[in-house]
C-alpha cells in the first residue's frame, strides 16, 4: 500500500515545527519525518530515512521546496530525482508547480530538470573556456609558491655548492620536498656535479 509521507524542518533549534506539521498532516501526511538543521548540510539524518523508507507509489509533501534543501537548483534536482528514482512522487504546497502526482506536474518536473541540467552544463562549459583564456593569458592556477623567483635561485646557487635538501629546508623554513621540487624543476643543469650549476 502506498504511503503519503511528510517532510518538515526548520534551521535552528530556536524556530518552531508546529505550522509545517499541521500543513502536512491536513494535506493527508500519516508519516511526517521531522528535524531542526541546515537546508545547506547534504547529510541530514531524517530526510536520509524518508528516502530510504520510500516505495514504488509513495507520495513526499513539504511545506515548501526550501524544506528538502537550500543548495541552490542543482542541489534541490538532486534530491527530488532521488525521489522519483524511487518511483514515488512529490509535492509542495508552496510550489503548486511542483506536483508530480499527476501528468501535468511530472511534465512541468521534467521540464524544470531539463532546464537545470542544460543551465549546469552551460555553466561548466562557461567555466572551462574562462580557465583556457586565462591560462593562455599566463594566468596560473593553484596555490601561489612558497619561494618567490629570486629565493628559488638562492636556493639552487646553494644546492650548486653541495648544501644537503635537509639544510635548504631548514635554512629557507619549508619541507625537503619543496627543494627537491625546486631542484627537479630547475633541470639536471642545475643540479650539484653537473654543468652550469
Amino acid at each position: 500500500m502506498s504511503l503519503v509521507y511528510g517532510y518538515a524542518r526548520v534551521s535552528t533549534c530556536g524556530q518552531d515545527l508546529d505550522i509545517q506539521i499541521a500543513q502536512l498532516r491536513t494535506a493527508g501526511c500519516t508519516k511526517i519525518f521531522r528535524e531542526k538543521e541546515s537546508g545547506t548540510k547534504d547529510q541530514r539524518t531524517e530526510l536520509t530515512r524518508l528516502l530510504r523508507a520510500l516505495r514504488d507509489g509513495d507520495v513526499v509533501i513539504v511545506s515548501a521546496l526550501d524544506r528538502l534543501t537550500r543548495g541552490g537548483p542543482f542541489k534541490m534536482l538532486s534530491v527530488l530525482q532521488e525521489i522519483t528514482s524511487r518511483g514515488a512522487s512529490y509535492r509542495s504546497l508552496a510550489e503548486p508547480w511542483a506536483d508530480t502526482t499527476h501528468e501535468l506536474g511530472e511534465v512541468l518536473a521534467a521540464l524544470v530538470g531539463y532546464i537545470a541540467r542544460k543551465t549546469r552544463e552551460d555553466i561548466i562549459r562557461r567555466t572551462a573556456a574562462g580557465r583556457e583564456r586565462a591560462r593562455a593569458q599566463g594566468v596560473r592556477f593553484g596555490r601561489p609558491p612558497k619561494l618567490d623567483h629570486s629565493l628559488r635561485e638562492k636556493v639552487l646557487a646553494r644546492a650548486s655548492l653541495g648544501c644537503r635538501d635537509e639544510d635548504l629546508a631548514q635554512e629557507f623554513a619549508v619541507s625537503r620536498f619543496t627543494i627537491g621540487r625546486i631542484r627537479r624543476r630547475a633541470g639536471p643543469d642545475r643540479l650539484p656535479g653537473t654543468k652550469g650549476g
